[in-house]
């Protein structure tokens, strides 16, 4: 690997030890991250975006994540790991609690009805955190402090939980309002904070602890054994 090369990665070196940093260096190594081509002789790559194409770079990459915080996102770390500049390690999943550990920790935590609703928060949060919902903020505080959620704070994800008119609000003077919400979020995204975006209701947007985020669907499977069908439906929203 050239000297230019490592020396333009190395610029991140104080950053990576984070927890949001190991987020996207776990995230890097999911199958969805995998890079659409590498060119090892310019150290960029080419990655799949919900909205087209990412070009990637050790510097800089074109996803939402990388314009708003200006650190590397899981595209850089990926390419970085291809480029064995920075090697990721499976390691960074054993942080994982295990199915068995997960659920004795729901239930040792919540009342019955209160896993009720944590079993569709599963449903709606996915694996690998590719989802997440509002909720009062008196249960997801609740669910947080019991290191069963972690609030979601990248305006992205935010966003896309309020009405379209409220998001408009964020357009910047003078820019053509996009077609549909998904545009529209990407482009007023990089110039919202989470401070700048509040839900009625004092709710909160909440996802899966990282320590358990990998099991969002195994815990559905499990608490839909325990609580079958026909108490779901009225707990499912009446919060």
């Amino acid at each position: 690997m050239d000297t230019l090369t490592i020396s333009t990665w190395e610029q991140w070196k104080d950053v990576h030890s984070s927890s949001e940093q190991k987020k996207r260096q776990e995230r890097a190594l999911e199958k969805k991250c995998s890079p659409i081509s590498i060119n090892k002789e310019e150290a960029s790559g080419l990655f799949k975006g919900s909205k087209g194409q990412y070009v990637t770079s050790l510097s800089q990459c074109d996803c939402v994540d990388f314009v708003r915080r200006k650190l590397p996102c899981k595209h850089m770390y990926r390419l970085a790991h291809e480029l064995d500049v920075f090697p990721l390690s499976k390691d960074l999943q054993s942080d994982h609690l295990s199915k068995e550990a997960a659920m004795e920790l729901i239930q040792s935590c919540l009342s019955e009805d209160e896993q009720i609703k944590f079993k569709y928060f599963c449903y709606l949060c996915g694996n690998n955190n590719s989802g997440e919902t509002l909720y009062p903020k008196s249960f997801a505080d609740k669910l947080i402090s019991c290191n069963l959620a972690s609030e979601v704070t990248q305006p992205e994800r935010l966003l896309k939980h309020l009405h379209i008119q409220s998001v408009r609000q964020f357009l910047p003077e003078g820019v053509k309002n996009p077609r549909t919400k998904a545009a529209l979020i990407e482009l007023v995204a990089p110039f919202v904070t989470k401070e700048d975006i509040v839900f009625p209701d004092n709710q909160k947007c909440v996802t899966l602890h990282p320590s358990i985020s990998n099991l969002g669907h195994t815990l559905h499977r499990k608490l839909c054994a325990l609580y079958p069908d026909e108490r779901q439906e009225s707990s499912y929203y009446n919060f």
